[in-house]
């Protein structure tokens, strides 16, 4: 287990962020922690994004709230790992992470785009760690065939053609990440509790390329996204307006200020 100390007031992070490569039994993760008391929160990085995504929140959140965040293996600074990239076996990492880290209950667990699936994965792993999941813009079950019928028969076409061109490009782990939740069962959960509140904050301004009417594809996914609504009897949905995909980026204030409410309220 190597151990990185990061100094104080660094770019991005809290002045007792700690680092460290901890070995696990199918993989070695990196992972940073930071804070004193209160419920941990959990930040799950979206595809092919490292740790470091995260520095506007952490750097932005007091130095009292508990804080961890990873890089998956393949990304950042955690080795890749020869296991499957599902959803599933992150988030059995992830549990066997926050238990070898000894960063227990109660847990607010904070999922952008594809890490939306990963956080829960583990809510449904850990019903009583668990107090409250967010999810940032993570893609509604089914978006991309419902984005298709905006399009007409050449955008399709082109549609298809960007998609098999950033497959060919895309680094190995985000490639196996992504055909490892293509199948159907993959976004459907029903483990989670049922009185698990959720929040769903979505970006009201995504870009979706070139192909289609970019109002349509917004209320598209706008309209979607409500889809998230049924997985718990306490599920929420929060518009972040003026916002692209990188919520916690475009509207870390947002994202900071429900953190802080959150954590006063656990």
């Amino acid at each position: 287990m190597a151990l990185l100390v990061v100094p104080g007031g660094a770019t991005g992070q809290q002045a007792d962020e700690r680092c460290e490569l901890v070995a696990l039994d199918s993989a070695a993760i990196h992972a940073c922690v930071s804070g004193t008391s209160g419920p941990g929160v959990v930040l799950a990085s979206g595809a092919g994004l490292s740790l470091r995504t995260w520095d506007p929140v952490v750097a932005a959140l007091p130095s009292s709230v508990r804080v961890i965040r990873f890089d998956r293996p393949g990304l950042g600074s955690s080795p890749p790992s020869t296991e499957v990239r599902s959803a599933r076996q992150v988030a059995r990492e992830l549990r066997a992470l926050l238990e070898e880290l000894e960063f227990g209950a109660p847990l607010i667990l904070m999922g952008h785009s594809m890490g939306g699936l990963h956080v829960l994965r583990l809510a449904e792993l850990l019903p009583e760690t668990v107090a409250r999941v967010i999810l940032l813009d993570t893609p509604p079950p089914g978006f991309e065939e419902s984005r298709r019928t905006l399009l007409s028969a050449e955008e399709r076409a082109e549609r298809d053609r960007l998609l098999a061109e950033g497959a060919a490009s895309a680094p190995d782990v985000v490639r196996r990440e992504r055909e490892a939740t293509q199948p159907e069962r993959e976004w459907i959960f029903t483990d989670l509790p049922p009185g698990l509140p959720i929040t769903v904050l979505v970006a009201d301004s995504q870009y979706f390329g070139e192909q289609g009417s970019p109002e349509e594809h917004r209320e598209l996914w706008l309209s979607e996204s409500r889809r998230w609504l049924a997985l718990t009897d306490r599920t929420s949905l929060v518009v972040a307006e003026g916002s692209g995909h990188m919520i916690h980026r475009d509207r870390t204030d947002l994202v900071v200020r429900l953190l802080r409410e959150l954590s006063q309220r656990h």
